[in-house]
């Protein structure tokens, strides 16, 4: 199955890119970008029956993760979803495949980025799903230890140990900045040990690319589930990379600067529990997350200005900005294209 293995590539331009880039313009809203992910709506995965039409196994096998899904799906960012094909035609970028699997019926769990508008394969069965399967797609060790935590940090960095020989180093400096935010930066950050050879945590391991056998590896999981992007990786793993992520969730959630860009949410059930959770947390602490429309903030700015020439400074401000954030999404499509260009070269 193809995986679209670059996906953390482009967010990683972002999220380097964008702090720098946001710190000249003035805030969409009130609230951090720790803030901001606990509202809107988070990546749908789809979890894909692919077969022809009159394929009794598949059709079985869509009916029963459809029955599924309602049932024990309640909070969980996966639908199901029946390929057909049969049907001449089909995008098969769409699903994050070159094209037609090899061998049908497949189930496939397809990851999507609503910001970056691209698919990519997370893991597949070739046949049904058991039911231990589909309690990974629920859950995992690491994520029910990191869960009700997000609500309460900034955010929790995943640690998986590495096999190689003289790993484990990262451990120290993980803990080292937990225990500096701490004290800095309340409420601080949490580190949570995940085992990359726990079965259960395949699909985890899947989504953020975490192989067997491998180097020390740091992910930073905020907000409903979102891990950002760039991983840690091995000599990666060091207090001023870390900050950096950090510090992208403490700044105002800007126009370029925004919760959505910085990573792709995992497949996970949300309770409504922990957003009420945030919300009395907010609440008692007097903050809260409110959009401001772009024209809105110009009005206001204009309106501070008393004369014509100043408002032509006002003009000259904003001017630049839009022009910022016309050459991030210029990146951002830059790279979205070097991204498919390897791929289709991948693929001949």
């Amino acid at each position: 199955m193809a995986h679209m293995k670059s996906k953390w590539l482009v967010l990683a331009v972002i999220v380097w890119a964008a702090p720098g880039l946001a710190q000249s313009a003035w805030a969409c809203n009130t609230g951090t970008v720790r803030d901001a992910a606990f509202q809107g709506k988070r990546d749908t995965h789809r979890l894909c029956v692919m077969g022809g039409k009159d394929d009794a196994a598949a059709n079985a096998t869509y009916e029963k993760l459809a029955a599924w899904l309602t049932e024990k799906g309640e909070g969980l960012n996966i639908r199901p979803e029946r390929v057909n094909t049969d049907e001449p035609d089909i995008a098969w970028e769409r699903y994050g495949l070159p094209s037609a699997p090899p061998a049908l019926p497949v189930t496939v769990l397809v990851g999507t980025s609503l910001f970056l508008r691209e698919s990519f394969v997370i893991d597949h069965w070739e046949s049904t799903p058991s039911d231990a399967d589909l309690a990974m797609l629920r859950s995992s060790p690491a994520l029910d230890a990191a869960k009700d935590s997000l609500v309460d940090v900034w955010a929790v960095v995943l640690y998986a140990r590495g096999t190689e020989a003289g790993n484990g180093g990262a451990q120290a400096v993980l803990e080292k900045t937990a225990k500096r935010w701490t004290e800095e930066h309340a409420p601080g950050i949490r580190v949570v040990t995940l085992d990359r050879a726990d079965p259960r945590e395949r699909i985890l391991c899947a989504f953020a690319g975490i192989k067997a056998q491998g180097p020390d590896w740091a992910g930073v999981l905020f907000g409903r589930g979102r891990l950002m992007g760039p991983p840690l990786i091995g000599s990666d793993i060091t207090q001023e990379n870390l900050d950096r992520l950090l510090n992208s969730l403490t700044v105002p959630c800007t126009c370029l600067q925004e919760s959505i860009a910085l990573g792709l949410d995992v497949p996970l059930v949300w309770e409504p529990r922990l957003d009420q959770k945030f919300a009395s947390l907010e609440a008692a602490a007097g903050r809260g997350y409110q959009e401001i429309p772009f024209s809105k903030q110009a009005d206001a700015l204009a309106a501070t200005v008393p004369n014509k020439e100043g408002r032509l400074v006002t003009l000259a401000t904003l001017i630049p900005l839009g022009i910022i954030g016309g050459l991030c999404l210029g990146v951002t499509g830059f790279m979205i294209w070097r991204v498919r260009g390897a791929r289709s070269r991948e693929g001949e």
